[in-house]
């Protein structure tokens, strides 16, 4: 098994919906949320549903679509389990506003720490923050406390967006949605095993390195397209690639 450690950088506005979420506030609908920590993610079931598409139409071969994804049954065909293993993203980096940059990132030694210990599961160790890629020249500051950097992350300051439908030139569905701001950071990481298809591995890696790939609601007003980089490749049996 390998284990791909990726940037997925937010390069429009996001928004991956969190429809077990009742709110009774001004927000309509509200983006995910990691269960534990309360900061802004993007669960496993979403990236692999939004990797799926971008394969389908990017021309992946139908056989090495199923080696990963899996399939459902289909009339007499059985299903099959797909043999890659997606984790959720989680957030690393916050774009906000800076006086000196056009904005900055926002981190904090929580965040920092909670990484390191998710990928040491995987047998990442070691890892440094900065050898992930940030805008321009807007570096990050891990300055943020905890409690300062959730504050960041939360309903009340993330931004939300005034969304209707006109009819006739008039208002008949008026909500709110909470988007995550374009260049925001996350990471994730994503297992492959070797396959038949191609003993070496990276069969999916191959497909989405350094591709925009879109994740979530309303890809025709342009949200949710994000740049995906790779940071590391581990082997299990070898370690660091």
């Amino acid at each position: 098994m390998k284990t791909y450690l990726w940037q997925i950088t937010a390069k429009t506005n996001l928004h991956v919906g969190n429809e077990n979420s009742t709110s009774y506030g001004i927000i309509d609908k509200a983006v995910q949320r990691d269960v534990l920590t309360g900061l802004p993610c993007i669960n496993a079931s979403s990236l692999k549903g939004a990797i799926n598409e971008f394969c389908i139409s990017g021309g992946m071969r139908p056989e090495e679509r199923v080696e990963i994804f899996g399939s459902d049954k289909t009339g007499k065909q059985e299903p099959k389990k797909g043999n890659a293993i997606f984790y959720d993203a989680q957030i690393l980096f916050l774009p906000v506003q800076d006086d000196n940059n056009l904005f900055t990132y926002a981190t904090s030694e929580a965040v920092l720490k909670h990484m390191e210990s998710r990928l040491e599961l995987f047998g990442i160790k070691n890892l440094n923050p900065n050898v992930f890629k940030v805008a321009g020249n807007s570096g990050y500051s891990e300055d943020w406390q905890r409690d300062d950097f959730s504050s960041l992350c939360s309903d009340e300051n993330l931004p939300i967006i005034a969304r209707n439908v006109l009819e006739n030139g008039q208002s008949k569905t008026l909500w709110y949605e909470q988007v995550i701001p374009a260049e925001t950071i996350f990471y994730a990481v994503i297992q492959e095993p070797d396959t038949p298809i191609k003993k070496s591995g990276g069969l999916l890696a191959e497909a989405i390195k350094n591709k925009i790939i879109q994740i979530g609601a309303n890809a025709t007003i342009g949200y949710g397209y994000c740049k995906f980089d790779l940071i590391a490749k581990y082997d299990d049996n070898k370690g660091k690639e």
